[in-house]
């Protein structure tokens, strides 16, 4: 089977060589194996994104990219996958592979999933490289969610990279989420700024299921990949590795006069 493109000219540019310019990768080459980036439409998420991917550790020849599902309903505590021969980009297909350790069946989730799609133009730009995606939306046992992380750790090897798809704070009536106020202003969108600043710190800091507990049950945060973040930020916890913010935007300019926004980070790590 191949995914198919769904988001082409809608969520980024039907154009190639607009694309390319938008999305064009030049690596520098930190190491970094384990990451999360945003997948907003990519005039949103692109810069953000591509960071990783400059960073990216030159010998990475295989792709673990986790998504929340955004339109389908998943179990709690199951990360499900799909097996794709290929996934279709504007610049070539990228050669599939899948993990027995996932929850094999749901390829209906990856054809419809925009969190993955934004991040394929990034990917078919590395030589050689083959891809796994999976899904995850919740964890309430978080013996479930360490074991995960353990699991793919011990499946791949040093040159398989591990990448959580996530935006973070959805911000306003559309999300019903206005802890700081109804009226969108800049003080409001610094609050949420620090707020997610400090959320990805804990991540980077190893404080991964207090983190995610405090989030997903006090706060009910609309970080929508809360989930593959959580897994990704273990295996880091698991392997020792050190961490960093390599970005953070959002989507609204002055003055202001949106009614909604969200906030998107990207963060790395490497041994």
């Amino acid at each position: 089977m191949i995914r198919k493109l769904k988001f082409n000219g809608l969520w980024y540019p039907d154009d190639e060589e607009e694309l390319e310019k938008l999305v064009k990768i030049t690596p520098y080459g930190e190491n970094n194996l384990l990451g999360v980036v945003p997948h907003a439409g990519l005039y949103y998420s692109s810069s953000l994104i591509k960071l990783f991917f400059n960073s990216l550790d030159s010998k990475v020849n295989k792709i673990i990219l986790l998504s929340p599902s955004h339109y389908y309903s998943l179990e709690d505590n199951q990360i499900v996958s799909g097996n794709f021969e290929y996934y279709e980009s504007k610049f070539k297909n990228i050669k599939g592979f899948s993990l027995s350790l996932f929850n094999q069946g749901y390829e209906k989730i990856t054809v419809e999933e925009h969190a993955i799609e934004m991040i394929l133009p990034f990917i078919a730009q590395i030589n050689n490289i083959s891809l796994c995606t999976a899904h995850v939306n919740k964890f309430n046992n978080m013996d479930i969610a360490s074991e995960y992380a353990h699991k793919i750790l011990s499946a791949i090897d040093e040159k398989t990279a591990v990448i959580a798809s996530s935006d973070f704070t959805h911000y306003g009536y559309r999300f019903n989420y206005t802890p700081y106020g109804k009226i969108i202003n800049e003080d409001i969108v610094n609050k949420v700024s620090l707020h997610d600043r400090e959320v990805a710190n804990q991540f980077i800091r190893g404080n991964t299921i207090e983190t995610y507990l405090k989030l997903n049950n006090i706060e009910k945060a609309t970080i929508c990949g809360l989930a593959p973040i959580l897994i990704v930020s273990e295996m880091a916890k698991i392997n020792k590795m050190k961490g960093k913010i390599l970005a953070q935007s959002n989507s609204i300019t002055p003055p202001f006069y949106e009614k909604n926004f969200v906030s998107y980070l990207s963060l790395a790590w490497r041994k």
